[in-house]
């Protein structure tokens, strides 16, 4: 069953305002050092990476799940 909605508010969806975009500052705190090293990059740019696929499964709690495993053992 449809519900029927406020034009104002199906404006609001269809065109949201133009928001202005902040410059990204910061990082982690002083004193506080990352343990892990970052995740190996793609080599191909927007393709997927078998590697950076493989360095994040095995991170995962998940993993020790025995059709996740499979997959992490198998490869891509």
């Amino acid at each position: 069953m449809a519900v029927p909605v406020e034009a104002a508010f199906w404006a609001e969806l269809a065109f949201p305002p133009q928001r202005t975009r902040l410059p990204v500052v910061g990082g982690l705190p002083a004193g506080v050092v990352r343990d892990d090293p970052l995740p190996p990059h793609p080599q191909l740019l927007f393709g997927p990476s078998c590697d950076a696929f493989r360095y994040t499964l095995a991170r995962m709690p998940a993993v020790q799940e025995p059709w996740l495993r499979e997959i992490c053992a198998r490869g891509c």
